[in-house]
């Protein structure tokens, strides 16, 4: 296509091979880079889709009625059938913004919420696509410390 000069062009090669995993996790970037390498280096899943929105997996724990789950219903529908998804990694994090706010609590009495949330996202994603793994996880701060604690099991 007729396009103006390239202003980056990127050393990462173009991988054609789909992964079928996806993680779903909070946008708040603070997070970015350590969700990547958990997923990455512990979960060996690499160039996985991925869902970042605000309270990340929160967004399927609501009711039929509401708008973010009807609107995730949809999105992962498409992602499922057109990228051949076989795996969803759910990844909630201590002191989550979205928590926060919705729940007018500081972030330690937000974890109960938060972990309930990510039960429910389970097993909605389960009875949605109940041939999809899924997995969840709480990723947790100690100052500069950041760590991930397996959730649902």
């Amino acid at each position: 296509p007729d396009l103006p000069v390239s202003v980056f062009t990127s050393m990462e090669r173009w991988q054609n091979e789909r992964i079928g995993a996806l993680a779903l996790y909070c946008s708040d970037g603070r997070w970015g880079e350590a969700f990547d390498e958990f997923c990455h280096k512990h979960l060996l899943i690499p160039r996985y889709d991925r869902w970042a929105v605000p309270g990340g997996p929160a967004w399927l724990a609501a009711s039929d009625n509401d708008a973010f789950y009807q609107a995730a219903r949809e999105q992962l529908d498409f992602l499922v059938r057109f990228h051949e998804l076989e795996k969803v990694v759910l990844i909630t994090h201590y002191g989550c913004a979205y928590y926060g706010h919705r729940l007018e609590k500081a972030p330690k009495e937000c974890l109960h919420a938060q972990r309930q949330d990510v039960r429910t996202a389970m097993d909605t994603l389960q009875r949605w696509y109940p041939k999809i793994r899924v997995e969840a996880f709480l990723a947790m701060r100690h100052h500069h410390l950041l760590s991930f604690h397996r959730l649902g099991d």
